[in-house]
């Protein structure tokens, strides 16, 4: 798993997305039900009910894929080169387009050009909506937002033993469920390198607190956060 999903990036697809607390179907012959924050799939059943808490975290966790679609080069190429902006740009317009647009549009493309061609993908059914023009632009903005200097020397967790003691419990538990991973590469004996920043290790062990990891944490043999 790569890293989660920065706060600009959160707040941005939240604008966008509505939220509502019991199970619905927008369009009545969908296969599966939808709570919170658009989440779909067989997970959610009719009637069911979930926190505010809840849907937050579910929102993370369906985050972290398309996290991990911008940091993979096969889908995104330049991702080495994205500031946190930059990347939590991509990540809510993959959440909003798919995987397979965050492909196309980063091909052959500079930066500058990825920016510029976002404001395309406006449509749907071949009509221009202006929600989607809305929120491409508003990713466009985030794009185009340069990092502070502040931003830049945030606290970073270089090893496992770096977290603070109270939140260290609970990556051990994610990383020994294989949800987080460190590189390995660590030759003095710290343990593997895992790099995670202060806000993202507080937003993994809120996802955990909302039971947003509680399948992969249960397909690992491990007790579920949430009973």
């Amino acid at each position: 798993m790569s890293r989660p999903i920065g706060a600009a990036g959160l707040a941005l697809i939240k604008k966008f997305e509505g939220c509502r607390l019991k199970a619905y179907k927008a369009v009545p012959t969908e296969k599966y039900w939808t709570i919170g924050w658009g989440h779909y799939g067989p997970d959610v059943k009719e009637g069911q009910v979930i926190t505010q808490a809840q849907a937050d975290a579910l929102l993370v966790a369906d985050c972290q894929r398309f996290a991990n679609a911008v940091d993979n080069p096969v889908y995104c190429p330049q991702t080495a080169q994205l500031n946190a902006n930059q990347r939590d740009a991509l990540i809510s317009f993959t959440f909003n387009c798919g995987v397979g647009s965050l492909k196309t549009l980063c091909k052959g493309r500079t930066l500058p050009q990825i920016r510029d061609a976002m404001a395309k993908y406006n449509r749907a059914g071949g009509e221009i909506l202006v929600g989607l023009m809305r929120r491409r632009a508003a990713e466009q903005t985030l794009f185009n937002t340069p990092v502070t200097e502040e931003e830049r020397n945030v606290n970073t967790y270089k090893y496992l033993k770096d977290v603070p003691e109270k939140f260290r419990p609970i990556i051990e538990q994610l990383m020994t469920a294989g949800i987080i991973q460190g590189d390995g590469s660590d030759p003095d004996g710290n343990g593997d390198i895992i790099n995670l920043t202060h806000e993202q290790v507080r937003t993994l062990v809120f996802v955990y607190r909302g039971g947003g990891f509680d399948r992969k944490l249960q397909a690992a043999g491990m007790e579920a956060a949430v009973g």
